[in-house]
């Protein structure tokens, strides 16, 4: 009788302890699954904005091919754009050309505070930015090439 009540006693512990090990499991794998979910998610967020930043540069490399845009407003946007992308090695290295190009005129005024500028002051930051594309035109125009043909997927 006494083995009895103690394998009864074992039992009432033991499988109260079993019940709850198992909900925990259960909660761990659950957990798991969001993760992995959640993980899949941002991943094809990024591809997706990726994919759209991509899609954007090549718009604009090509609008500066055909003198839509001039190079440093085509630099200002892509160098923009490269923020929210992960290039592969040939998109960085054209990609860089851009950025520099942004950074040498990142001093000029733009939208609102160019109209508040005086003539003669915007005269004076004309002259001096097309002395800076001038310097970089080759590669920007090389690099707006290569940013044209690059792939979307």
């Amino acid at each position: 009788m006494s083995l009895m009540l103690v394998i009864l006693s074992g039992a009432i512990l033991v499988i109260p302890l079993a019940i709850y090990a198992a909900y925990l499991a259960y909660q761990l794998v659950k957990k798991k699954r969001k993760e992995r979910e959640l993980s899949e998610k941002v991943n094809s967020e990024r591809l997706e904005g990726d994919k759209d930043a991509r899609q954007s540069i090549q718009i604009i490399s090509r609008a500066l091919l055909q003198k839509d845009l001039s190079e440093t407003e085509a630099a200002m946007r892509i160098a923009f754009l490269a923020q929210k992308l992960t290039p592969s090695a040939d998109e960085a290295t054209a990609l860089l050309i851009f950025q520099q190009l942004a950074e040498a005129t990142a001093h000029i005024p733009i939208l609102e505070d160019w109209n508040a500028l005086e003539r003669t002051e915007k005269r004076r930051l004309t002259v001096e930015r097309e002395g800076i594309e001038s310097k970089y035109s080759e590669f920007v125009q090389d690099s707006a090439a290569k940013l044209s043909k690059i792939r979307l997927a």
